[in-house]
């Protein structure tokens, strides 16, 4: 069966390289068309709308909110934007692509390309662990990327000014110190899961870029308009990637219904479940974290979330069914995680007790 086009996103021939480790571009508008989309109100997938209203009017007075999609039982009972923003504008979504890049995982082990999260990261990327002489990075796994427990010496603040001038982020990377042994400890990096993108990329043989768009993405109708890549050709792996608040519930409700879409298996159902599941601590409240997925509990029912800088935010309830997509814009944006605290006092104080039916 003929592979459709690569996306734009995709073409490393005619698009200017970036130098920056995180990287934007101008918002693209997206022509993807939305007909599998159902519209319901709020009555007839059991919420009390009058409940709904106080809180869906604080979120609708940020400053910095582009757009608010509330889906229950796969229709949307929701959907506004804010600020100029509009329904095809594509938004960088930061580390929200993480949970993607995880997805990804999955299906490559499904497809045979990786053996199991146990596998080593030098199995796969041998050229760059040649002259390696350190046991603990020898001994990597997929697993220690995945739960953010590789033990690098990593600050995520200062990880543009290292990586802004380099020429393979991968190397660069592969050469930080480590402070913890791995396994050992949680400790947030992109650069964890950028070593994950270039696993990847060998395992497959193919793009990150095109990798998705083939097995996940265009699937369930998702066309990023921009992806970064390192001056080496390497897509970004969990950042800048950037797509339509639509795009993203449609890859929650990909994860609501266990990897299914529309009666077609895209992601393994067990790995939905293992992603999402506890695999490390990591405190702050939050009830663990999984596979680049962030686990918590909400008024008493389970939640995970794919959360990215800027208040990027899609959530997941699924003992509810519901799916809650929420982007603002980086421009001027100084409240950035006041906006993950607000989608909880939402969910707390507003959605869930609005919930009166199945």
């Amino acid at each position: 069966m003929a592979q459709p086009p690569a996306p734009a996103a995709c073409d490393l021939e005619s698009r200017p390289r970036q130098w920056r480790f995180f990287q934007r571009a101008a918002p693209a508008a997206d022509a993807s068309e939305d007909e599998h989309w159902q519209v319901a109100t709020f009555a007839q997938q059991g919420m009390d709308e009058a409940r709904l209203r106080p809180g869906l009017t604080r979120l609708e007075a940020s400053p910095t909110r582009q757009a608010l999609i509330l889906m229950r039982n796969g229709r949307i009972v929701y959907e506004r934007y804010f600020n100029g923003s509009r329904r095809a504008d594509s938004n960088p979504i930061a580390s929200v692509s993480k949970s993607m890049l995880s997805a990804l995982v999955g299906i490559a082990m499904q497809q045979g390309f990786i053996r199991t999260a146990e596998d080593r990261i030098a199995e796969y990327l041998p050229q760059y662990f040649t002259e390696m002489r350190d046991p603990q990075k020898l001994g990597w796994t997929i697993r220690d990327m995945l739960t953010m427990a590789h033990g690098m010496q990593w600050d995520e603040d200062e990880a543009g000014r290292l990586l802004n001038r380099s020429r393979d982020w991968t190397a660069d990377i592969l050469q930080l110190p480590l402070s913890s042994p791995p396994g050992s400890a949680f400790l947030y990096s992109t650069g964890a899961s950028q070593l994950i993108a270039a696993l990847l990329t060998e395992a497959s043989g193919m793009s990150l870029c095109d990798f998705a768009h083939r097995y996940l993405f265009a699937p369930i109708g998702i066309d990023a308009e921009f992806w970064g890549v390192d001056p080496a050709g390497t897509f970004a792996g969990g950042h800048s990637v950037s797509m339509t608040a639509r795009e993203l519930a449609r890859f929650g409700t990909l994860f609501l219904n266990e990897g299914n879409w529309q009666g077609r298996q895209i992601v393994p159902g067990w790995w939905v479940a293992a992603s999402t599941s506890p695999r490390i601590e990591i405190g702050d409240n939050y009830a663990g974290y999984g596979y680049y997925w962030w686990l918590n509990t909400i008024a008493g029912y389970d939640m995970f979330s794919a959360l990215g800088a800027g208040g990027q935010i899609l959530h997941v309830l699924p003992q509810l069914h519901i799916v809650m997509v929420t982007t603002h814009s980086f421009r001027g944006n100084r409240r950035d995680f006041a906006e993950e605290a607000e989608s909880y006092d939402f969910l707390w104080n507003s959605l869930i007790p609005a919930v009166t039916g199945g």
